[in-house]
């Protein structure tokens, strides 16, 4: 069983879906009409995924449906946790979040996104800095690929992640919502598209 609602924020309009474990994905939505389109499609797609490995397993025929699609129902109510913590943290009263996560991903994926989670609210990464940190230190461009295909945004801090140099580069929710994330956070940016962390001296 899977749930999703649409989310008004103060950002754009957030869809959210949610399976048996937890989030599966929240995506920013300027075109908020679309959301029970966008809702059905990560569920096929995760559906999909999940089929494709039950087949690389050995664990149904490659021909036939290896799973009964999954019901999804739009319930505004499932997500009330969800709207209260991303409330509070727009506002400035939260710096992390508590609700149930349930990414999925490649297990690099999976890797770079526990990595982002570990940057704590106000700081920032570059990309190098959490190849390192993953004991990758060469796959500097997969680990801006895979905080690319973040699933969960805002949750999964991959807007702390910047450029060499404190570059804004890259972000499903566009570079403005990226700066406006990192201004929430403590960060002054100016009209510049570089950061620098707040400096007391």
């Amino acid at each position: 069983m899977f749930r999703y609602a649409l989310l008004r924020t103060v950002l754009d309009p957030l869809l959210a879906v949610a399976g048996p474990a937890g989030l599966v994905r929240l995506e920013f939505l300027p075109r908020a009409w679309e959301y029970h389109t966008h809702a059905h499609a990560v569920v096929r797609a995760l559906q999909a995924a999940e089929n494709r490995a039950l087949v690389a397993a050995g664990g149904a025929d490659g021909g036939a449906a290896v799973a009964a699609p999954p019901e999804i129902h739009e319930d505004a109510d499932a997500f009330n946790e969800l709207r209260d913590q991303l409330a509070e943290y727009f506002t400035g009263q939260r710096a992390t979040f508590t609700v149930s996560l349930d990414p999925h991903g490649t297990p690099f994926q999976m890797k770079v996104w526990n990595a982002l989670s570990r940057i704590p609210y106000g700081k920032l990464r570059t990309y190098g800095q959490l190849a390192r940190a993953i004991r990758q230190p060469t796959a500097t461009r997969a680990v801006g690929q895979a905080a690319g295909h973040n699933p969960l945004p805002i949750l999964v801090p991959c807007h702390r992640l910047v450029g060499k140099g404190g570059s804004l580069v890259g972000f499903a929710g566009g570079i403005t919502t990226k700066a406006r994330l990192l201004r929430l956070e403590g960060h002054t940016l100016g009209d510049a598209e570089r950061i620098e962390e707040p400096r007391l001296f």
